[in-house]
């Protein structure tokens, strides 16, 4: 995506008009800040131990429920 220009100022529409110069004048750039680059963690963080712990949590309770339903004899596995 293009990043969008800043307007220039518009030029003074009298004909015998001068730009005022008799103020502070910018730098032609402006300084930029700067950015720390931070390294991401290696190992098993917070989010992955609950996205893993869920995802077991979700498999154990599936097959906890078919156990029971197959005492019925509508269990996929029991």
């Amino acid at each position: 995506m293009a990043r969008s220009r800043k307007k220039a100022a518009a030029p003074s529409r009298r004909s015998g008009a001068a730009s005022s110069g008799g103020g502070s004048s910018r730098p032609a750039r402006a300084s930029r800040a700067t950015v720390d680059v931070v390294e991401e963690e290696k190992g098993f963080g917070m989010e992955e131990g609950v996205v893993f712990f869920t995802t077991i949590l979700l498999i154990i309770a599936f097959f906890m429920i078919d156990k029971a339903r197959g005492y019925y004899g509508e269990g996929m596995f029991f």
